[in-house]
């Protein structure tokens, strides 16, 4: 019995041991430790840089280099845990082979890689203030003008088309204006090289994104071009893959989005009437419309034939557009290009209008070996846009019993018999031919040195413009026309010749060190222009045939003129970016800059800025108490940028010798030299600069379905680039001086939400709002208000300064407080209180610039189709009401608006004047505008492809959209609304049909 126990109990005692070692063995293989590596990576391959890495239930850890690299050891059995900014985390077991190698995946906006100053950023790691449009939002107009394409998509950049004609230039703002004088426009950076020529030369379809740099940190890399924000543009490149062939191409129709709706006949008569009753005291006969003096004799005899006209009918047209763009890009590793043939035939909505454009686009980067990458791009368009179109202004106020042609064909000169409003299409028979050529060349050298993060670029670029106008007014029109025994004929002829080249070596040196990581980037920078013109005109040709190609047989007024203008520009630029764990960021930037436009004592001037960024989003408090915070990034920038955007020689002495004298009764005319008033240049003219505060805030919420950005801003701009007035004693009245302050704050707001993210059905939507307060700080140190230029301490920029309409006197009233005033003139209000209108009582009405701006744009896709739609609006802008000022429109005798509201003694509740006022004291009319434009809505259909492989290509796109829909005001009687003047080129509404086809 004792021996079995015996034995029973050493069994027990073996297996108890054997378990312990077991046990001992597997604590030791779980807890020695193994060194796990591998590469993070994106959907496409492309590395990601500071991912965490940590091992579950630590707080252990490490991140990828910038490779995408890591590396830690680990015990065998634990599980290591991947997050990055805008990815979906992830949990990997260890597993033995010591590799693991991780493809990310999920919302990449945070981590979206931008164009910045000279170099690329990926969005999470900016600290500056910048926006970035891209393909899809790009695509959501589908005019063939780029900046028509940016409206509304960008918080803070304005971009107004006072006039609409094809291929016209833009007015671009950012953050409003800074300057009082100065140019406000922003830098445009094409391809890395700064471009002066015109935005409508380039295709849209061959632009990749646009960055739009707005607070003085994003801008600070271009120091003293960039006060008014910069703007990034870059072209398609090739990519890698085989070729890639590519059509896209619109057909399209556009017509007036709205006409101004004049009086009809009736209306016009009964007009003319109460004009004759209630200004010349017209009675009886004298009223009637044959027998009294109410129109003209030409207007009387079609009022009895029954003969009218709708003028409009004849400047405005449906316009057709062609837009062909043929494209083929690809790549080896080593070799990738892209190139691009466009054309464009765009006719305008006014008659003669139009816009040929042919582009040439190329591409090409070429990797040599590991340190050596070089690449070209080239562009070239060619630009007709000429024609002498109608006079809109005159076609509006004529008469529609005024003749429009005689008995030969010809245009009536005069159709109502008064030569301030004549027949709007009486040179349109000009010949006109303009003709613009641009070769944009950009090149690089991309030179990876022998030192770990050292590397060096230089940038090259070259641009060379040519503009050519020929015009020629023969018989057929009213200014080339035979008179008083003089040759008819009249030509003109103007010549452009502009290049510049600018040429930037950039040195960069880029390096991670545990936790820490920062790149240095240095720059040196020149640039030269050079701007030729010369013109020549003349009158009295013996024969049309010869047009304006024979301009030395003119036999009057023969005028010749040249110019030249040349300036430099010389840089050096210093940038320190550093991280801390990815969380907390810092920016150093200063930059000197030296421009020829200014005097021998001021060449140059230093630019600083700092800024800082925290991703409070990371922290632990956040991070593991707030689940639906994805990201929160505070922002916050200071520091000043120049502005030297003035005429050159500015800084000199300029004579002027475009007048001739005759010296003797026997003399003839010789050139002669003379110092101008305003010729007297200044030594000490320096830079405008711009003082600027930015604080921002970048968010994701609830799993990237909710995100955006907020910027508060304060810009103070000191040493004004103004003409200043001094006493005529000085032998001068006006110099160029550094005088006076302005400042500018806004705030700027951009929501992106995911409203619906089914697997068939998505919806995204951004609103964008930003609001801009300009105002006068000071102008030349006196205190003083400059009322001749309108100019007001404690006011914004740009504002109408006038008497302010209250109402409209009625009859019976004692209006003897102000000169000239009877029953329906304008009632005007008496400011100082001292019972006398006079010029005391003018006062500052309102701003000519926006309270605030803010669209709402929508992207739609179910399945293979897709739809969008792009509002914008503008509110609080202070415009001349054009239609309230009836003795401006109508001069007493032309036409006006239907069913204008205009006071008689019969309708004393009116809200527009008598037709009898006499404006004696020359004041105009005012009004507060919104308006809110349904700028796009576009519907598609992708064709699936099994369908598109049946017919040999890989993809087709089919699209119809139409622009500028309608316009929702409390105005309505404007052709363009984003023009102060009621009778500019009218915004074309157009209706486009796509087609996009890959092979």
């Amino acid at each position: 019995m004792i021996k079995e126990l015996h034995i029973k109990l050493k069994s027990w005692l073996m297996i108890v041991a054997m378990l312990v070692m077991a046990t001992n063995y597997s604590y030791s293989q779980t807890t020695d430790p193994i060194r796990i590596k591998g590469k993070v990576t994106d959907d496409k391959g492309e590395a990601l840089v500071g991912v965490s890495v940590l091992i579950k239930g630590t707080s252990k850890g490490t991140s990828t280099d910038i490779d995408g690299n890591y590396a830690i050891e680990v015990p065998s059995t634990a599980i290591l845990l991947f997050s990055y900014i805008g990815f979906d985390p992830q949990e990997v077991k260890v597993n033995p082979s010591g590799v693991i190698n991780i493809k990310m995946a999920g919302d990449k906006v945070l981590d979206q890689v931008v164009v910045v100053g000279y170099g690329t950023a990926k969005k999470k790691d900016l600290t500056g203030g910048l926006a970035v449009v891209g393909k899809e939002q790009l695509s959501m107009v589908s005019t063939p003008n780029l900046m028509d394409r940016l409206v509304g998509q960008v918080a803070g950049f304005s971009i107004t088309t006072g006039n609409a004609a094809p291929g016209a230039a833009q007015t671009l703002l950012i953050r409003g204006e800074n300057s009082i004088s100065a140019n406000n426009s922003p830098l445009i950076i094409l391809d890395g090289i700064p471009y002066s020529g015109s935005l409508a030369d380039i295709d849209p379809n061959n632009t990749e994104n646009i960055s739009v740099l707005k607070d003085a940190s994003a801008v600070a890399i271009y120091g003293s071009r960039a006060s008014n924000g910069v703007i990034l543009i870059q072209t398609k490149r090739g990519a890698l893959g085989k070729a890639q062939v590519a059509y896209r191409g619109q057909l399209g129709l556009a017509e007036p989005m709205q006409q101004i709706e004049v009086m009809g006949p009736n209306e016009y008569i009964r007009f003319q009437q109460d004009i004759g009753r209630l200004r010349q005291g017209y009675t009886g006969y004298l009223l009637d419309p044959v027998a009294g003096d109410i129109i003209s004799v030409t207007e009387r005899g079609n009022y009895l034939n029954g003969i009218t006209h709708n003028w409009q009918d004849y400047i405005f047209r449906r316009a057709a557009t062609m837009d062909h763009q043929l494209s083929i890009s690809g790549g080896t590793e080593n070799t990738k290009y892209m190139a691009s043939l466009a054309a464009l035939d765009q006719d305008g909505v006014v008659y003669n209008s139009r816009l040929s454009r042919l582009n040439m686009t190329t591409n090409l980067d070429q990797t040599f070996n590991k340190w050596l990458t070089i690449g070209v791009g080239m562009q070239y368009t060619r630009r007709s846009d000429g024609g002498v179109t109608p006079n809109i202004e005159h076609a509006i106020k004529q008469s529609p019993y005024g003749s429009y042609k005689d008995a030969a064909g010809n245009y009536v000169p005069e159709p109502m018999e008064y030569s301030l409003i004549a027949n709007p299409m009486r040179n349109v028979n000009a010949i006109q031919d303009r003709y613009n050529n641009n070769f944009f060349l950009s090149g690089y050298a991309n030179i990876l040195l022998p030192v770990k993060g050292l590397s060096a670029r230089s940038n090259f670029g070259y641009n060379y413009r040519s503009g050519f106008t020929g015009t020629y007014y023969g018989r057929n029109t009213f200014d080339g026309r035979e008179q008083a025994g003089l040759v008819g004929g009249s030509a003109s002829i103007s010549n452009s010749h502009y290049n510049d080249y600018t040429w930037e070596n950039i040195l960069k040196y880029e390096r991670e060190l545990g936790d820490h990581r920062f790149d240095v980037t240095g720059l040196f920078s020149m640039q030269q222009t050079k701007s030729v013109g010369s013109s020549q005109s003349g009158q009295g040709f013996v024969t049309d045939d010869t047009q304006y190609y024979m301009m030395n047989t003119a036999a009057r007024n023969i005028i010749n003129d040249s110019s030249l203008s040349e300036t430099a520009l010389l840089s050096y630029m210093g940038r320190l970016n550093y991280s801390y764990k990815g969380k907390y960021m810092l920016t150093l930037t200063g930059r000197s800059d030296g421009a020829s436009v200014f005097g021998i004592n001021n060449k140059y001037a230093f630019f600083p800025v700092a800024a800082a960024a925290w991703h409070i989003g990371e922290e632990s408090f956040l991070k593991d108490n707030v689940k639906w915070i994805d990201m929160l990034k505070l922002r916050v920038s200071y520091g000043a940028n120049g502005n030297q955007a003035i005429t050159p020689y500015r800084t000199l002495d300029r004579l002027y010798s475009n007048v001739k004298y005759i010296w003797g009764d026997a003399g003839i005319a010789v050139n002669t030299a003379y110092l101008a008033g305003d010729g007297v240049g200044n030594p000490n003219l320096k830079w405008e600069t711009t003082y600027s505060t930015n604080i921002g805030l970048d968010f994701q919420f609830f799993k990237n379905r909710l995100g955006g950005t907020i910027d508060v801003y304060n810009s103070r701009t000191k040493d004004l680039l103004m003409t200043r007035t001094v006493p005529i004693m000085n032998g001068y009245s006006r110099i160029w001086d550094n005088i006076g302050e302005t400042q500018n704050r806004g705030v700027e707001v951009t929501l992106n939400t995911v409203n619906v993210n089914g697997r068939d059905f998505k919806w995204n939507s951004t609103v964008v709002f930003s609001l801009n307060r300009d105002k006068i700080v000071e102008l030349r140190g006196d205190g003083k208000d400059d009322i001749t230029n309108n100019w007001f301490i404690g006011k914004p920029l740009r504002v109408f300064y006038d008497y302010n309409m209250i109402g409209i006197w009625q009859t019976g009233e004692n209006y003897s407080m102000q000169p000239g005033a009877a029953a329906g003139a304008a009632k005007l209000e008496d400011v100082d209180g001292n019972g006398v209108i006079n010029t005391n009582d003018r006062t500052i009405i309102g701003s000519k610039n926006p309270r605030y701006m803010a669209s709402f744009a929508n992207r739609l896709n179910y399945k293979n189709f897709y739809a969008s739609a792009l509002l914008t609006g503008v509110f609080g802008v202070w415009r001349d009401d054009h239609m309230a000022n009836l003795g401006a429109w109508t001069f007493g005798i032309t036409n006006y608006v239907h069913g204008a509201n205009y006071w008689t003694p019969e309708n004393p509740n009116a809200t527009i004047v008598s037709p009898g006022y006499l404006n004696t004291q020359g004041h105009g009319y005012y009004k507060k505008v919104n308006y809110v434009q349904v700028r796009n809505i576009t519907f598609g259909y992708r064709v699936p492809q099994n369908i598109t492989k049946k017919v040999g290509v890989s993809g087709i796109d089919i699209n119809a959209s139409v622009n500028n829909l309608h316009t929702f005001s409390n105005i309505r009687q404007v052709l363009n609304y984003d023009n102060t003047w009621m009778a500019s080129y009218p915004t074309a509404r157009s209706y486009m049909f796509g087609l996009n086809v890959n092979f």
